[in-house]
């Protein structure tokens, strides 16, 4: 009986084992990114100021991508700004990239690997003495999106930098529900803490999983969002001038 059972045990062993060495031979390949992604985006440009960026690429799983972008550059903000780009990956599912700089028309350089299974990149700048970036894009899963589709809660955080250039910190909870916004906010500027704001506020969404929110807590505020309806979350970025901030929200 002993014997059997320790045989049972070698061979689930065994099974796991051949599972996990198909799990780990995946490949990928330039068609492993094709389709609608959320873009996000975080970094300092040559001269040392604060830059975030929220956008939705269009990949053609051939080596080519196009998309539009809000980018805010130490408060300046740039929005729905086109840009474009090229990427090659290899099997290993690690890769390498180009992307022209929408303000300047230079052309920077990137590193990146692909997550098969949460269908996402992750990707740093590689261009010397240009500053620093690096962010993620992730599948949109169904690219198609509605008022109702998108409602639920979803828990926040982000942050970046105020009008005053002091440091800015914030995490609390959405609740959309036909088009309205209700919620709390805790934030930490500068070392001052104020918790539990009630928001209130409103939402558009575009048939491309592209939206706006505007929101009324401690000061009214307005974003630029890319819903993940794969994941169940969305990219955010304050597009008031003078601030540079983004956030993350998941249901």
């Amino acid at each position: 009986m002993l014997q059997r059972q320790t045989l049972r045990v070698f061979g689930l062993i065994f099974a796991l084992s051949v599972l996990t060495a198909v799990a780990n031979a995946a490949t990928c390949s330039n068609t492993s990114l094709k389709g609608i992604y959320g873009m996000w985006i975080t970094g300092y440009d040559s001269n040392g100021a604060y830059q975030q960026t929220v956008g939705q690429i269009d990949s053609t799983g051939k080596g080519t991508f196009t998309g539009t972008e809000t980018e805010s550059d130490n408060g300046t903000i740039y929005n729905d700004v086109a840009i474009s780009g090229t990427y090659s990956i290899a099997a290993n599912c690690t890769g390498s990239g180009t992307i022209i700089n929408p303000k300047n028309g230079n052309q920077a350089h990137y590193n990146f690997s692909v997550d098969l299974v949460a269908k996402q990149v992750n990707a740093v700048g590689t261009d010397s003495g240009h500053g620093t970036a690096s962010g993620q894009v992730v599948s949109l899963g169904t690219a198609t999106c509605t008022t109702a589709s998108v409602e639920g809660t979803y828990g926040f955080y982000g942050g970046g930098l105020d009008t005053g250039g002091s440091q800015w910190q914030f995490a609390g909870q959405y609740v959309l529900d036909g088009g309205n916004v209700t919620g709390t906010e805790t934030s930490v500027v500068a070392g001052v803490v104020v918790s539990s704001v009630p928001l209130t506020g409103t939402y558009v969404v575009g048939p491309s999983c592209t939206a706006t929110i505007t929101v009324s807590g401690t000061a009214p505020y307005n974003l630029n969002v890319v819903f993940i309806q794969k994941a169940k979350a969305f990219f955010a970025i304050e597009t008031d001038s003078g601030y540079v901030g983004t956030l993350v929200a998941h249901q």
